[in-house]
């Protein structure tokens, strides 16, 4: 029978620990849950039990001069915070006091005080006691409108259950915002926390804004230096500069190098006007595009405003720099709208890779301008806190330039390897063909070159000996008949040793001596004396194939007197002249026509010119009826 497995079974002990499991799981849920709310309850009631933040009542009043020290004692006007004097007293620049004022409770001992901030210069007392002065009161005034204050109240200076009174004495001018702004009174810890919220917004982030524009503007110049045909990162460069000039107005604490404020907003809103006729040819230059006529307009326009800004009189400065900050700040959103548009009608338009970041720069350049309007009711600006926004963005833009100008070297690497693979698979289809007909052609060239030794060699000791058995048949003996097949034995065999392995060089001398020998015996039976000159060849040796050549050429030359001269004597001379070996064959025969000679004489003529082009020798031919004569000047290579 197979083998059945056994399983226990679950039993109620099984069960009972499941159970235990589950009831433990819920009771720690249910715990954790009811101390969170315990906890939740009791920081609520702590809250609660805290007294809330005394009311403070507030009030303004009119100095008489920049000097006073006392705040006047009628003329107390009730105001409410954040206060700009420019509605209530119109046209006055000078110094305004404002009185807080609260009853402390009795049971609270410390405080927290925040003074959001003061337009443009203040002191600060409470109770009789200063805690806070700016160091110039007068022009040029300290420019504190961005400063967040801070303090820590508490007895003698602090009047627990008693009416507190809180001095502030601003000086300032109309133009620029002129007032108080919030003042919070709380707990230390709140006002802390407050504190660094303000000091967050109103100057970390501005410096923050202003070190990413120096560092982008560093960087997209020294990217211009290196590419300077990218003229659109030169004006971001430059447009980057201007910027954190303009931006530093945010946390400059004084108008130096000025003698006063008017100068300095003069110098302020040239550098917006400047930046905003950058911000144009920069969007210009990013899309490729060239609109001189535009640019020149707008150049116009921004040299027209810094020229009527500094010549313009202190007491209308005011009206003038706004009218020339509208027009900088609506610049700057025109230009932003139309990038945003152009970037959603062209979809290869490089705005779109910028565009979400110029809609953050239209967003706070609206807001800007309607904070500088008095719109909002508000100091804070937020163009030079984002304006590392439109900075990431160019930086995000080149980096994905970069990637793709990566992708594009990767796919050329790609393709030119692909390339470079098919080319060598050609050149190598190439190559084996040209080596096939290379071996071709070694093959033919071997066929004529054997084919003309045999013609040049072995012909010419046969038309010899058939010129012989012609002319005398009957009184051949035996003997002579067999010293005519010795000629044609040897001369097959000095072809087998110069087409052979044999590549050493040999004597020359040793070479012609056979062949002197058979030719004059040859000619001499056919009638033809012929005659040798034979000097300098002891010591000459050569390769076996330039001496099969040379050797060659006096036969063929010998062979074309006797089958074509008809002439009587032949002088042959074979001399070794320095580092030039002459060979000479003259004979008296009925001549030639020596143009066309190749066409007129055959095949003979032609092997002559062959084997002196193989040779590397100068061929010379003379021919007249009574003399004819080959020359031929063979330059000796030395040994080493």
């Amino acid at each position: 029978m197979p083998h059945r497995e056994h399983r226990p079974q679950e039993g109620p002990s099984h069960a009972h620990h499941a159970r235990s499991r589950l009831a433990t799981a819920r009771a720690w849920l249910v715990t954790s849950i009811g101390a969170l709310l315990f906890l939740l309850f009791t920081v609520t009631a702590a809250m609660a039990q805290q007294p809330p933040p005394p009311a403070l009542h507030v009030e303004a009043a009119r100095a008489t001069g920049w000097d006073d020290t006392t705040p006047p004692a009628d003329g107390w006007t009730p105001v409410t915070l954040p206060d700009s004097w420019a509605d209530r007293w119109p046209g006055f620049d000078g110094v305004v006091w404002y009185r807080l004022t609260w009853e402390q409770p009795a049971q609270v001992r410390e405080a927290g005080l925040l003074l959001h901030y003061l337009n443009m210069a203040g002191e600060v007392s409470l109770n009789g006691t200063t805690i806070s002065r700016d160091e110039s009161l007068v022009e040029p005034l300290t420019r504190a409108w961005n400063v967040p204050r801070q303090w820590l109240l508490a007895p003698p200076l602090l009047k627990p259950g008693g009416t507190n009174t809180l001095l502030v004495r601003v000086s300032g001018l109309f133009a620029y915002q002129a007032g108080l702004g919030p003042v919070s009174l709380g707990t230390p810890a709140a006002m802390q926390a407050e504190y660094a919220r303000e000091q967050f917004v109103r100057r970390d982030l501005q410096v923050l804004g202003l070190a990413v524009s120096a560092a982008v503007s560093a960087f997209f110049a020294a990217l211009w230096l290196l590419r300077r045909r990218e003229t659109a990162y030169g004006w971001f460069a430059v447009m980057s500069v201007l910027w954190l000039l303009f931006g530093y107005n945010q946390i400059a604490t004084s108008p130096w190098p000025f003698a006063g404020n008017h100068s300095w907003q003069a110098l302020n809103t040239s550098l917006f006007l400047a930046f905003s006729v950058s911000y144009i040819v920069f969007a210009l230059r990013f899309c490729a595009w060239r609109m001189p006529r535009l640019e020149a307009a707008a150049l116009l326009v921004a040299l027209a405003g810094v020229l009527d800004l500094w010549f313009t009189s202190g007491q209308s400065l005011p009206v003038h720099r706004a009218v020339w900050t509208l027009v900088g700040g609506l610049t700057i959103i025109a230009v932003n709208s139309a990038s945003i548009v152009h970037a959603l009608r062209h979809r290869a338009s490089p705005m779109r890779s910028l565009a979400p970041f110029m809609a953050v720069s239209a967003a706070t350049a609206a807001h800007d301008l309607l904070v500088f309007t008095q719109v909002i009711d508000s100091n804070i600006y937020y163009t030079t806190m984002s304006s590392y926004v439109l900075l990431l963005g160019m930086a995000l833009t080149q980096a994905a330039r970069f990637v793709k100008s990566l992708e594009r070297i990767e796919n050329f690497n790609t393709e030119l390897i692909e390339e470079v693979n098919a080319a060598k698979s050609e050149l190598a289809s190439t190559l084996a063909q040209q080596h096939a007909l290379e071996l071709a052609h070694a093959r033919i060239g071997e066929r004529v070159n054997l084919a003309s030794d045999l013609h040049d060699g072995l012909g010419g000791m046969l038309v010899g000996s058939i010129a012989t058995l012609e002319r005398t048949p009957a009184n051949l003996s035996a003997p002579e008949l067999l010293a005519m097949l010795k000629s044609l034995r040897d001369d097959l065999r000095l072809i087998i040793e110069a087409t052979g392995r044999h590549d050493g060089a040999r004597a020359f001398g040793e070479l012609l001596a056979p062949l002197r020998h058979r030719t004059s015996q040859l000619l001499d039976a056919n009638g033809i004396d012929c005659r040798w000159q034979v000097s300098n060849l002891e010591t000459l040796e050569l390769p076996p194939s330039q001496s099969l050549d040379l050797l060659r050429f006096l036969q063929e030359a010998l062979t074309n007197v006797l089958k074509h001269s008809a002439g009587r004597r032949v002088d042959v001379a074979v001399t070794r002249d320095g580092a030039e070996l002459q060979l000479s064959v003259r004979d008296d025969g009925r001549g030639f026509v020596v143009d066309g000679a190749d066409k007129a004489a055959g095949s003979g003529l032609r092997s002559l010119r062959a084997r002196a082009r193989r040779l590397g020798a100068e061929l010379q031919l003379q021919s007249r009826p009574g003399e004819t004569q080959l020359a031929l000047r063979m330059p000796l290579v030395p040994t080493a």
